[in-house]
């Protein structure tokens, strides 16, 4: 494997997790809709005045005044970071790799058309600062701009309906919907294991029904998998080796896949930090007892061994050192108090919920020992890998 490049970068934990679901599949292509009335607009008349005659970005230029409006006065505060250099190390350095990667005949690199293979709130607002580049850029007096990138469409996928339902609003109120897809399914539907351990396409489901492949017969010329392998547990068990060969059918010859995963965290470690530990650890264990899988994390190495086994080229990976104030622990906390109310004994959630507040109290106190009220615990990570040229 290649080189990990050194940690220079720290970023803050945005580990998520979710309960399973049921997976079914349902493709909704979004009717454009008004901005809401709330909303303040981001100074654009400038930008739009130059870009009335040509197309914003990736975005297809304005039809009509209405859309114009629309266009005009949307809420961007959510996605300003995405314009900075530094505002999302990850993000930022996946768009640096993409333009490294493009022609240099080109000043406007682009991700063309885009597959989000398991989406959430965080990279649907990313992808959505890649649609509204142009106009983002315009808007920003910084000294280290994101760089201009760009992409034709995208498509995200969820097998959580609940997640589905928040990534398309928030689709909405960022003005996107019309460039892209929000589908529910699952990447173990319609597939299965070949002889050579291999995905190969069935016509039936697991119950003998005829039912297509999850965007099958479908290419891209890059997909993400944003913290995807560490869901799968949650949705698809036992899926994971198969990830990587599922999604390579889907991308295009010279394509890329960008990676991004937790290490997983340690049972214990010596020191403050051991506090997270033991904060994971009870989490998890009330996630079992309310009778919902947990996420499972895989390391990086094992994630560049599966990207060659599937056929991709390892092309370079980064880590990340993980910062958590008390803030981004007390989260995790509250992912296990969430589950108490579904344990089948009372008794038990009444002493979990005190074991719950010890680790909120302890891990204050933690805290408040440190210079920066944050410790650093594991790292997060972004593997680029590419398909072979045919």
């Amino acid at each position: 494997p290649l080189p990990v490049a050194p940690m220079k970068h720290s970023v803050f934990s945005s580990i998520a997790f979710a309960t399973s679901a049921k997976p079914s599949f349902l493709a909704l292509r979004s009717p454009a809709a008004a901005s809401p009335s709330h909303h303040k607009p981001l100074q654009l008349a400038a930008f739009l005045e130059r870009t009335s005659k040509k197309s914003m970005g990736s975005s297809p230029p304005p039809a009509d005044d209405d859309l114009t409006n629309k266009m005009a006065n949307l809420d961007l505060t959510k996605i300003e970071k995405f314009a900075h250099q530094k505002g999302d190390m990850l993000f930022g350095y996946i768009e640096q790799c993409q333009v490294d990667a493009s022609s240099p005949d080109t000043d406007n690199a682009s991700f063309g058309t885009f597959l989000d293979a398991g989406t959430g709130s965080h990279s649907l607002r990313w992808i959505s600062s890649i649609i509204h580049r142009e106009r983002l850029l315009a808007n920003i007096s910084h000294d280290a701009p994101a760089p201009r990138i760009s992409m034709k469409s995208f498509t995200a996928i969820t097998a959580d309906e609940g997640m589905r339902r928040r990534v398309f609003e928030e689709a909405k109120e960022l003005g996107v919907e019309g460039n892209g897809d929000v589908i529910i399914g699952n990447w173990n539907e319609g597939v299965r294991v070949d002889k050579q351990g291999g995905v190969e396409f069935t016509s039936n489901d697991s119950d003998g029904n005829n039912k297509l492949a999850l965007l099958e017969g479908q290419t891209f010329d890059t997909i993400l998998a944003d913290y995807l392998v560490g869901a799968i547990d949650g949705f698809s068990p036992y899926f994971q080796d198969q990830i990587f060969q599922r999604l390579t059918h889907h991308l295009a010859p010279g394509g890329r896949m960008y990676t991004i995963g937790l290490q997983p965290i340690p049972d214990s470690v010596a020191g403050d930090a051991n506090v997270f530990c033991k904060i994971t650890k009870v989490r998890d264990a009330c996630i079992l007892l309310a009778d919902h899988r947990c996420y499972r994390e895989y390391p990086l190495d094992w994630i560049e061994r599966h990207l060659k086994k599937a056929g991709l080229n390892v092309v370079e990976s980064r880590t990340y050192p993980i910062r958590y104030d008390h803030q981004t622990m007390v989260r995790q906390i509250n992912v296990g108090r969430s589950k108490l109310k579904l344990f089948s004994s009372k008794g038990m959630a009444k002493e979990m919920g005190k074991l719950l507040d010890d680790l909120e109290k302890e891990s204050l106190e933690v805290t408040k020992r440190q210079k920066d009220g944050r410790i650093t615990l594991g790292f997060d990570y972004v593997v680029v890998a590419e398909r072979p040229k045919e």
